[in-house]
């Protein structure tokens, strides 16, 4: 998915030169938002040849696109996602490309709903060239979202184990992705969200109104506080930059 200026069809738009989350993608505005806040600090990093493990729509590949040679996406052939923008279809387990192919592997919250982690990890590994970098996001206090299954949520200390200990990357950055304040700001907006889709509410209030009632709120939260809670007790992710 290429950014362009029109929010209606996109996930990530662009205006005043500053990358935006639309509110019309999304319900979760928040979460996505602060995402894309730590993915553009570390644009430098990315490289080359890049492989987007579970791609989706590729949202972030106009992000990325001064930085790299070429973009390859692959997903699952029963992803709920459109499959227009898909190159391979394959799962994670067992990547169809040969041994230190890419400079950079992109693999944003797709860890928690892998089988086999650290499988995957070993994978991603294989594909990368000596000094290729790894993109890795994970959740660790977010709700269940099932497009697949949805198996895991990881600390910065397990992710620590499994990217540097077990899989033998060495690890340039890891931050959380927002902190209590922002946990409990996307807690109460999905809470206030399943109501609404549940008994009389959901027949009686039109899909729009739910979207703003549930969106408002973290846009106003995002435009009261720009930077995150330093109290990551509670954090809703984390994200990971490590080199081969």
């Amino acid at each position: 998915m290429s950014l362009v200026n029109d929010q209606s069809n996109v996930f990530i738009y662009k205006t005043s030169n500053k990358y935006k989350i639309s509110w019309k993608a999304t319900n979760s505005v928040l979460a996505n938002e602060l995402l894309l806040r730590e993915i553009l600090k570390i644009v430098p990093y990315i490289k080359g040849r890049l492989l987007d493990i579970g791609c989706g729509e590729k949202p972030y590949r106009g992000v990325f696109s001064s930085q790299i040679e070429n973009y390859i996406g692959i997903d699952l052939a029963q992803t709920l996602h459109s499959k227009h923008d898909i190159d391979v279809f394959a799962n994670a387990h067992h990547l169809p490309f040969k041994k230190n192919t890419f400079d950079t592997a992109l693999c944003l919250e797709v860890l928690e709903h892998v089988e086999r982690p650290l499988e995957v990890l070993k994978e991603i590994y294989t594909i990368l060239k000596k000094g290729g970098i790894l993109i890795l996001s994970t959740p660790q206090n977010y709700w269940l979202h099932k497009d697949p299954l949805d198996f895991y949520r990881f600390t910065q200390e397990g992710l620590i184990e499994v990217v540097k200990k077990q899989t033998g990357f060495t690890i340039n950055y890891i931050n959380s992705i927002g902190g209590t304040r922002e946990f409990f700001v996307d807690f109460i907006c999905k809470y206030i969200f399943m109501k609404l889709n549940t008994g009389i509410l959901n027949k009686l209030i039109p899909q729009i109104i739910k979207k703003i009632i549930v969106t408002f709120p973290q846009i106003l939260y995002l435009k009261l506080f720009k930077n995150s809670d330093v109290n990551n007790l509670f954090s809703i992710g984390n994200i990971v930059v490590a080199t081969k």
